[in-house]
């Protein structure tokens, strides 16, 4: 609908004069002051709706006006927060990397309080910058290479000085969360290779896919501790603490573990070939699928030990306590049980050819095939008690 309409075209008529009007009839009269006055009424509504037009577009032309004043306000203030960002950014990077190197610089100091506050300075960067977490960790674990005792030392302290063991401790509870398990495919996080820490308390810590090959970890307390994937080849952990310890598809290959304490500790598919766990406690250990041919278990105690689809071919298992131990589909060939406890253990599907049962106690033992059989497959003597 248009905003205003142009009054109806009349035929033009030339002006009366103040006579000639007033000689016409009174109705006629009437009438022209009629047209006259709404011809004038039509003219001021005409200009108010040409006057309310003009009036709206100016003001729609300002409202654009502010809106591109606007938008161009805005758009400076995000430049200005934006290169206030960057400056942000840049001055806490600077401000990190002044952090970093008054740790390090900590760690370097002949006071132990001061190496210690470096120790924990470098742990608070781990947990407020991520970009720094692997980096803080392989400055910590160069520190206990360094400051451990060397292999020319002769006898080792009972236990890691005070620094060194903060400094294994932060270690073991900041491991990065993006490490796999399995340590063939994961990058190596931790090297602590050959490494002397005897007596070290690992209680908790997580070292999963460390490579502590050769370590010498001696008596130490690892109560709970996560080596999931870890490298433990020809490392010494004999006397260790360890129940619950986690060894889940752990190498441990040549490693010692004589008298280790790894009650219901889980080293299921475990790589222990020719690893020594003579009097070792294994009682209720979860052996599932490891891999123990040719390792020693003089005497160990593998009471209710689960070691389904274990392999112990030509494993050492003299005098072994293997008592209600699940040996189902085991590979026991060739394996010395002389004089073994196998008292109600389960040998369901179990392979014993070759395996000498001298002296051992089969009395209640389930799944094995007949005497006879047994005889046959396996050496024996007058000693050896049959189910």
């Amino acid at each position: 609908m248009p905003l205003f309409r142009l009054p109806r075209r009349v035929r033009a008529t030339a002006p009366l004069s103040r006579a000639e009007f007033d000689a016409l009839p009174a109705e006629r009269r009437a009438e022209l002051h009629n047209t006259a006055r709404d011809s004038r009424r039509q003219f001021v509504a005409t200009l108010l709706q040409i006057a309310t037009t003009v009036g709206v577009l100016a003001s729609l032309l300002f409202t654009a006006q502010g809106l591109s004043q606007t938008a161009q306000s805005l758009e400076a203030a995000r430049e200005e927060q934006s290169i206030a960002r960057d400056g942000l950014d840049v001055a806490r990077k600077g401000q990190i990397t002044d952090r970093f190197g008054k740790a390090v610089e900590q760690l370097g100091n002949r006071g132990l309080d001061v190496r210690l506050g470096g120790i924990y300075a470098l742990e608070k960067m781990i947990k407020d910058s991520p970009d720094y977490h692997q980096t803080a960790i392989d400055v910590l674990a160069a520190y206990v290479r360094e400051h451990a005792p060397r292999p020319d030392v002769k006898k080792l302290p009972a236990r890691p000085a005070a620094d060194i063991q903060t400094a294994i401790t932060v270690i073991g509870r900041n491991r990065p969360a993006k490490q796999a398990h399995d340590w063939e495919t994961a990058e190596v996080w931790l090297d602590f290779e050959a490494v002397r820490i005897e007596g070290v308390d690992l209680d908790g810590a997580d070292l999963s896919g460390a490579d502590l090959t050769s370590a010498d970890l001696r008596n130490a307390q690892m109560h709970h501790t996560r080596l999931v994937g870890a490298q433990l080849i020809d490392s010494d952990l004999s006397g260790i603490t360890a129940p619950g310890l986690l060894l889940t598809r752990a190498v441990l290959l040549d490693a010692d573990l004589t008298r280790a304490w790894l009650f219901r500790a889980d080293l299921a598919g475990a790589s222990c070939l020719d690893a020594d766990f003579t009097r070792a406690h294994l009682a209720e250990a979860d052996l599932t699928g490891t891999e123990l041919g040719g390792a020693k278990l003089t005497r160990a105690d593998l009471t209710k030990a689960i070691l389904v689809r274990a392999d112990l071919s030509v494993a050492d298992l003299t005098g072994a306590d293997l008592s209600s131990a699940d040996l189902t589909d085991a590979k026991l060939s060739s394996a010395d049980l002389t004089g073994a406890n196998l008292k109600g253990a389960d040998l369901t599907g179990a392979d014993l050819d070759g395996a000498d049962l001298k002296g051992a106690d089969l009395t209640d033992a389930t799944g094995l095939p007949s005497t006879d059989r047994l005889k046959e497959l396996a050496g024996w003597n007058a000693k050896t008690k049959w189910p």
